[in-house]
């Protein structure tokens, strides 16, 4: 991405153009829904939730073996893996006595794959945003952050994304994207120096590592930002990191949890405990190993066109708890791992990954993986100049020795030869697990360190 020739002017002409668009009654009718769902309704969330198996045991083939039984519960219908939807996607969908979809306008998502391959979902467009802008608009109220304003993105990014984007639902915000930094990258180099202290940030949101880089690059040049807000996703965010970020930006992290199946689902509050907004996205923490520990499963209440029913996140979390906060939902004191990416210590025991690649990344490997084939040892490939990538490895392996002492965790094995290995749909995952890994909590939590 380049930065634009005058950066303050076409951020002042992207504002101009929203607030033009803002007294449209489009925009009007919009924001009126959002704030009308905004206010947390369990009983709504009942509705939604009879709404929604009645219509999957009715009009989804795959639930036709539930038609006849009476009564019929959450609990009566099947868990559903990401297997389950790549081998059901037809049998999924809702169709009249005629085997016809419902009317509405229709769009297909595919998910990331990041622990596997990728699957596809069915969603309409009259709601298949809507739950996420109303947990987002949710969380923009807890933070206190204004109206309209600007944020800063180092998440994620589709190739072609701009620079700056209009983000008009649920609030109005130019949203500047930048990834993560790469100091050997001129075109991010360049898009860092013009956007970074040189605009007002109200949101800092991306994924953990990268948050973490971009509060060092501040930190590293005096650079000073002051958001309202910092939102992490994705990956586990160390103690380290997160009292870097917070001591830079002067503001707390707030760790958002979401699914690609399933969209948003809870964010972390005050007192750094999980809430889940059971109106829009019911969980369920089922057993995973012992009474303490379960895994989470994910039921979408507006997934009526492709009912997303019991989904199996992969994700651990400690079984249920209360919090006197004022947040409502399902409570968890924090997230634990996802086991289909655990690595598998000396020791035998189950670890997050996510501190280890946030380790990574904040070393400046924007190329790499993580490959598993032996308990207590993992294989680092990199491609380019490896000097840097050996240095990095030594540098991690000595604060892992540290961390861990002898027989216990894991090390790594810098191997600039390798190859990267793909999912069957072309995506780089950054852990690739060829080990069984036992069922039990893992050692390093997804939230805390």
């Amino acid at each position: 991405m380049n930065p634009p020739s005058d950066l303050a002017h076409d951020v002042r002409e992207m504002r101009e153009r929203m607030e033009r668009k803002t007294s449209s009654s489009w925009f009007r009718e919009k924001r009126r829904e959002i704030t009308d769902l905004a206010a947390y309704d369990r009983d709504r969330g009942a509705e939604r939730l009879a709404r929604l198996l009645a219509t999957a045991r009715e009009r989804v083939p795959r639930y036709r073996a539930l038609r006849d039984r009476e009564p019929v519960g959450l609990t009566d219908f099947p868990l559903t893996r990401k297997s389950d939807l790549r081998a059901h996607f037809l049998d999924s969908i809702s169709r009249d006595a005629t085997g016809l979809m419902e009317p509405g306008r229709f769009f297909l998502t595919q998910t990331s794959g990041s622990t596997g391959q990728p699957v596809a979902l069915l969603s309409t467009a009259e709601t298949g945003g809507l739950s996420n802008d109303v947990i987002r608009e949710r969380f923009s109220a807890h933070l206190g952050l204004p109206d309209s304003g600007t944020v800063l993105n180092v998440g994620l990014l589709f190739g072609g994304t701009p620079l700056l984007e209009p983000v008009m639902l649920p609030r109005p915000y130019v949203k500047c994207n930048l990834g993560g930094f790469d100091p050997d990258a001129p075109d991010i180099v360049a898009d860092y120096e013009a956007v970074v202290g040189r605009l007002p940030v109200d949101l800092v949101t991306g994924t953990s590592s990268r948050v973490i880089a971009l509060a060092r690059y501040c930190a590293d040049r005096g650079l000073r930002l002051r958001p309202q807000g910092v939102v992490a996703t994705y990956e586990h965010m160390p103690d380290s990191g997160r009292r870097l970020v917070e001591e830079t930006f002067d503001c707390r992290v707030t760790m958002l949890y979401a699914t690609s199946e399933t969209g948003y689902a809870a964010w972390e509050c005050r007192a750094g405990r999980m809430h889940f907004q059971d109106d829009f996205v019911l969980p369920e923490i089922t057993p995973a190993g012992d009474e303490e520990t379960g895994e989470i499963v994910l039921t979408q209440l507006l997934s009526t066109p492709m009912p997303v029913i019991r989904y199996v996140t992969g994700d651990l979390a400690p079984r249920p708890t209360t919090c006197d906060c004022g947040l409502p939902g399902t409570v968890t004191d924090g997230l634990l791992g996802r086991s289909g990416s655990s690595l598998v210590g000396a020791d035998g025991a189950a670890y997050s990954p996510y501190a280890l690649l946030a380790a990574l990344c904040a070393a400046g490997l924007p190329d790499y993986q993580v490959v598993q084939h032996e308990p207590g040892l993992l294989d680092l490939v990199t491609v380019g100049a490896p000097e840097h990538a050996a240095a990095t490895a030594r540098s991690v392996n000595s604060r892992l020795g540290e961390h861990f002492g002898p027989g216990r965790g894991f090390r790594l094995r810098h191997r600039p030869e390798g190859a990267f290995v793909l999912t069957a749909g072309g995506k780089r995952n950054p852990v690739v697990q060829r080990l069984e890994v036992a069922q039990a909590p893992e050692r390093t939590r997804y939230i805390h360190s």
